[in-house]
């Protein structure tokens, strides 16, 4: 019961939506968020910090309270292996549902693709550091979303409207980036002035850089 109460209390909040499930390589956004959430809850449990783990879409799907013993890694991966892409994603819902239902200081881990209207997300954000929690966003992107490199014509989907578009990738390539700069670039603007920790993260890379990034505020914070 000590180490309960004194230990930091992490939650990791899952974005398991429809678009989450996109890849143009071997792993799609959701498979590459869950192994980081495997990882991270491994090296929390190991020093004996509690790990809880949230699942969302529209709405919140699972809520496993965080826990502090070696056995509740079982748990959470069972959970992260039957978790599936699916729904229309509605972040601010749940950062806000989040925020006010829980009470304690700790550690709030975001996984997703951000791709709801970023004002919103930013207010469930700052809901959470309004209520002093520590905040780290994990921004995860395929490259194929970041640059657009597609060589041939093709039909576009929403994978959460179901809205196409037919289109010539190499004519709006150039714009298509600049607004994907803009989206990036306003995360990065505004958690860096609400001193929440940010993290664009290639789905193609080795997950050290994600591993370091946490461990280095896990450090800051203490405990």
């Amino acid at each position: 019961q000590f180490e309960e109460e004194t230990n930091l209390k992490s939650y990791m909040l899952l974005d398991s939506s429809a678009s989450m499930g996109y890849t143009s390589h071997a792993l799609s956004k959701l498979e590459y968020s869950s192994y980081l959430v495997a990882a991270l809850s491994y090296l929390m449990l190991k020093q004996r910090d509690s790990v809880g783990l949230v699942t969302f879409d529209e709405k919140i799907r699972t809520f496993m309270p965080p826990r502090s013993v070696k056995s509740y890694l079982t748990l959470i991966l069972k959970e992260l292996h039957k978790t599936t892409s699916h729904e229309r994603t509605n972040v601010a819902a749940t950062l806000h549902q989040m925020a006010e239902r829980i009470h304690r200081r700790g550690l709030i881990i975001l996984f997703s693709d951000l791709l709801d209207d970023p004002q919103k997300v930013m207010s469930g954000l700052k809901h959470f550091r309004h209520k002093k929690h520590e905040v780290i966003v994990f921004h995860i992107l395929d490259p194929m979303e970041r640059f657009f490199d597609f060589k041939q014509d093709g039909v576009f989907e929403d994978m959460e409207t179901g809205d196409r578009l037919a289109t010539q990738p190499w004519h709006i390539r150039g714009e298509y980036r600049k607004s994907v700069a803009r989206f990036v670039n306003y995360y990065k603007r505004e958690c860096l002035a609400n001193r929440i920790d940010y993290l664009l993260v290639d789905t193609t890379k080795d997950f050290d850089r994600v591993l370091l990034h946490y461990l280095i505020k896990r450090k800051r914070i203490g405990g």
